[in-house]
């Protein structure tokens, strides 16, 4: 054979290999589809079968090329030659060029050609990002994470990472600096606000937006004293939104208040320039900075609340009486110019980075009813009254009978709120959201005819008087008559439980009516988001090792997180109009079957008619079923059934 002939041979053989290649690599990729695709006449060389085939007659081809070069004047079998002296741009078999000039990713078969339009790519990578999301709502550990992922790339997955540190981006690196004796992290305030506004609707960013902010320390670890410093800024708007602007941690509270320069820079920045969202301008507005008492002081850099002139809003002097009290009801506030300019001296401990932001320096820090009301004032009264002197505190029968009453009621609690009634006996570890559910709701109903009448008519004022501030709706009508309510609480404080009882905690409740008054209600100025965030930053520390670069990883982690659905209705029982109420019974397409209770009796009048905190008595006769349309269900209620009667009382605070 001549050597041109003999080129051409190899030629061909070489082609036909590369074909073959491209065939069993799209048989091997693909042979789940094409397993269950049903089989394409057009496509002979993508079946195992064919492709074995193949494989017998690629080694014919190459016993025939071995005898080639033994012997190449060795004439080729008959069909073969003919085949070489042909034009070698003739196609060999039907389809077989077509595949070779195709692109080797593309399949052949007609069903697989439809299969790969949808991409599997994408598929992929949609399931990463929800991978992603999944692991950071509910912070799945990273060696639970990598697990799953092994799982699931074995069974077909194989584009999906193999580590979860790629799958939800997190940095490697978390570059930190010491501030104020503290690691120190801090992330520009305006990106944040701008990157939390675009998880929103555009119609639900106004041109005018609320944020506030809070300072409070946090402990992470019960075997040590370390603790950490956030400053956090919420974002008021449907769901409120909360995220850090700076993260400090070390081995107690910062040694001055450097930490806080950064973060007051950028607040100021972004209310003089407001934000760019999308393609307009945001106004933002400081609503209030939102502490407790301690931090509140430390901030402001003023003495403390358990000094003889705590107050941070009346000038008054405290009084020992076994411990600092403040005695008088009615004296001078604090006012901003007096606070910048220092005038009472006795108050200020040095100067503090507020002062250089356009804020009022006493209305901006309101008074928080977590932390003082709900924490202070009504957990006081319940340890007076479990285990405080002979003449206040209740037998331990009547305890067990509250503890009783309390049990039975948490059948009747909607899950709209976060815990159920629990008895007196766990009152150490009773929550802040605990406290508040028997200050608002269940206290009246528990202590009636158990406590002595005047402990229960003077907690009853009290009761009434933060159902009212706590509601935007009743605050604008009634916001004087819940001050005037507080006045006579701590006055006949002092009568009922000595002089001591006049601490911080319970003077600041003549406060709380002007704040209720500027804010629209308590729940805009208070801790409970804040607090529930912090919790969210508790659990993102997994070890004692940099707690800090861990926070930050895992915020980095959560930064596409998407925002919280809005909750569906969960309560049964609602407020009509009219002085009605209804049970939902069935739900229908846009409204609902309900029971209507009509013909209401209040179910107290001291210290006042009942109806007016919407807290309603109805008789068990006068009802009627009635279909009433899902837009009048929004003002929730907690029905409790008495016998022949059934109470409902307004869910009152924000949900």
């Amino acid at each position: 054979m001549s050597t041109a002939k003999q080129d051409r041979t190899r030629q061909y053989l070489r082609s036909w290999r590369s074909a073959r290649r491209v065939l069993r690599g799209i048989a091997e990729d693909n042979a789940g589809s094409v397993a269950d695709a049903p089989t394409s006449p057009q496509a002979p060389y993508t079946t195992v079968e064919n492709l074995e085939n193949s494989v017998e007659w690629e080694n014919s081809f190459e016993g025939m090329e071995e005898s080639m070069d033994e012997d190449p004047e060795e004439p080729l079998e008959d069909g073969l030659e003919e085949s070489i002296d042909e034009d070698p741009e003739e196609p060999l078999e039907d389809g077989l060029e077509e595949s070779i000039d195709e692109d080797p990713e593309e399949p052949l078969e007609d069903d697989l050609e439809q299969s790969t339009d949808e991409d599997p790519d994408d598929d992929d990578t949609s399931l990463s990002a929800d991978l992603a999301t999944w692991a950071g709502t509910f912070q799945v550990k990273h060696n639970a994470v990598d697990g799953l992922l092994k799982i699931l790339r074995s069974h077909g997955h194989s584009h999906l990472p193999s580590c979860s540190r790629t799958l939800l981006k997190t940095p490697r690196v978390v570059k930190t600096i010491q501030k104020s004796g503290m690691e120190y992290v801090h992330f520009p305030l305006k990106q944040k606000l701008h990157d939390n506004l675009m998880r929103y609707p555009t119609e639900q960013v106004l041109d005018c937006i609320d944020v506030s902010f809070n300072i409070d320390g946090l402990p992470l670890f019960r075997s040590s004293g370390k603790t950490m410093w956030p400053i956090l800024c919420a974002i008021h708007l449907k769901p409120v939104s909360v995220f850090p602007v700076t993260l400090t941690c070390g081995g107690s509270k910062p040694c001055d208040l450097h930490f806080l320069d950064d973060a007051i820079k950028d607040i100021h920045n972004v209310l003089s320039s407001g934000l760019q969202y999308r393609d307009r301008k945001v106004i933002v507005n400081i609503l209030c900075i939102v502490c407790d008492a301690p931090a509140k002081a430390f901030v402001k850099n003023v003495k403390l609340c358990s000094g003889y002139y705590g107050c941070d809003r009346c000038m008054q002097r405290g009084e020992w009486h076994d411990k600092v009290t403040y005695q008088e009801i009615e004296c001078a506030t604090r006012t901003d110019e007096s606070f910048r300019q220092q005038r009472q001296s006795e108050h200020h401990r040095g100067s503090t980075p507020f002062v250089n932001l356009p804020i009022d320096m006493i209305r901006s820090f309101p008074v928080d009813y977590m932390h003082q009301a709900c924490l202070g004032v009504m957990k006081r009264l319940l340890v007076c009254w479990c285990r405080g002197q002979k003449g206040w505190r209740m037998s331990a029968t009547q305890i067990d009978e509250v503890s009783r009453r309390l049990i039975a009621l948490k059948h009747f609690i909607p899950s709209t709120f976060a815990r159920k009634p629990r008895g007196l006996q766990e009152l150490e570890r009773w929550k802040a959201t605990e406290f508040r559910q028997f200050m608002l709701y269940t206290g009246k109903i528990v202590l009636k005819g158990i406590l002595k009448d005047d402990f229960y008519k003077h907690f009853m004022s009290f009761s009434v008087a933060m159902c009212i501030l706590v509601s935007p709706r009743l605050v604008e009508q009634y916001s004087q008559y819940a001050a005037d309510l507080m006045k006579f609480f701590v006055e006949r404080g002092r009568e009922l439980y000595e002089q001591q009882f006049l601490v911080y905690n319970t003077h600041s409740m003549l406060h709380l009516a002007e704040d209720a008054v500027s804010f629209h209600g308590l729940d805009k100025c208070s801790a409970f988001k804040f607090e529930n965030y912090l919790q969210s930053v508790k659990r993102m520390v997994r070890s004692g090792r940099c707690p800090l670069s861990q926070v930050v990883r895992r915020l980095e982690e959560q930064k596409l997180q998407p925002l919280a659905e809005p909750m569906k209705r969960l309560a049964s029982a609602f407020m009509l109009e009219h002085q009605e109420c209804c049970d939902v019974i069935e739900d229908r397409d846009g409204s609902c079957l309900c029971r209507v209770f009509q013909r209401p009796e209040p179910h107290f009048l001291e210290p006042c008619n009942s109806a007016l905190i919407e807290i309603l008595t109805f008789k068990n006769t006068n009802t009627t079923l009635r279909c009433i349309s899902n837009n009048r269900l929004f003002r929730s209620a907690i029905r409790i059934p008495t016998g022949e009667k059934t109470i409902f009382m307004a869910i009152l605070h924000e949900i």
